[in-house]
């Protein structure tokens, strides 16, 4: 029975899937309905955008893709996306601040999402590797010299598990967006979450176990371990300037795992704190103040 329920809860959660666009969704009763039409501005705007499908196949031939917008800069953002997160979704505002001043754009597809190949969604274990691909793929084939990589929730844990193998000189810095400390612990969080007032701490014991058989299910079906990725212990070793951003009302991803990452990051850094946003609302939130800080320090590296 405990193996049948722990077999349900893994498709459930790491087989491919997508959300709609939030641009499809009535965000007046999410948690983006303060900022409902700056997002759908910006998804608009991008919409209108001309689109370049580029495809590559990963270390374990997995067909992907990326969108690229290119304006002809010398300057690209490479976006990575939440999970089962359209791209068309909460990095939308960013999205469209960067295009504005004159950045190429390139949104990646993650593994197990929209038109990418996977067998799963492994939490930043595959995704990782993707990622390191593709930045090698954009500096040699598309001549980019001098990138920034964005990522946001799971897209966030997979720029920074990636994060202590970059080498690039062509990539100048990371914007580490509300992403989570280690899978493990963002699985146990979840189940507080999802728990009545009062029952987190007893969700967390009963679920405990089964978040165990969903590491050993992973293991065995898919070849990942979720007990193997840390980002503190990843970002330790990063060499990439490094900007984080995190909503202090997040309550999907505690606002902690950002503060642990921020400090494990050895190098050039700079956090910013949305007082008022919930979880991949940052960027939307930070308005005005957030654009000119990050501005600031993306100019400090180079950008």
């Amino acid at each position: 029975m405990a193996q049948t329920l722990s077999n349900k809860i893994f498709d459930k959660v790491f087989a491919p899937g997508l959300d709609p666009a939030l641009d499809e969704v009535d965000l007046t009763i999410t948690h983006y309905a303060p900022y409902a039409d700056k997002i759908n501005e910006s998804i608009s705007f991008l919409r209108t955008l001309n689109w370049k499908k580029i495809t590559m196949k990963s270390f374990d031939d997995t067909e992907l893709v990326a969108q690229m917008h290119d304006v002809g800069s010398d300057k690209t953002i490479v976006i990575c996306h939440g999970y089962k997160s359209h791209y068309f979704g909460n990095t939308s505002c960013a999205a469209k601040y960067f295009t504005e001043n004159d950045y190429n754009i390139i949104q990646i597809v993650s593994r197990g999402h929209g038109e990418s190949g996977g067998d799963y969604i492994t939490f930043g274990e595959y995704e990782s590797k993707d990622l390191l691909m593709w930045i090698d793929k954009f500096e040699k084939e598309l001549g980019l010299k001098k990138m920034i990589i964005y990522g946001i929730s799971l897209g966030s844990n997979t720029v920074m598990r990636a994060s202590e193998y970059i080498r690039s000189s062509a990539v100048k810095a990371l914007i580490l967006d509300c992403g989570f400390s280690n899978t493990r612990q963002t699985l146990i969080d979840q189940l507080r979450n999802k728990a009545k007032p009062h029952w987190g701490g007893f969700m967390v014991f009963v679920g405990k176990p089964y978040i165990k058989k969903l590491r050993d299910i992973g293991v065995k079906r898919g070849g990942f371990d979720i007990y193997e990725g840390d980002t503190v212990e990843s970002i330790k070793k990063s060499q990439v300037p490094s900007f984080f951003i995190h909503g202090r009302k997040d309550k999907t991803v505690p606002i902690i795992n950002t503060i642990n990452n921020y400090e494990a990051c050895p190098n050039k850094k700079e956090l910013f704190i949305a007082e008022d946003a919930d979880h991949g609302a940052g960027f939307a939130a930070g308005g005005q103040e957030l654009e000119e800080k990050l501005m600031a320090f993306l100019n400090e590296c180079g950008m």
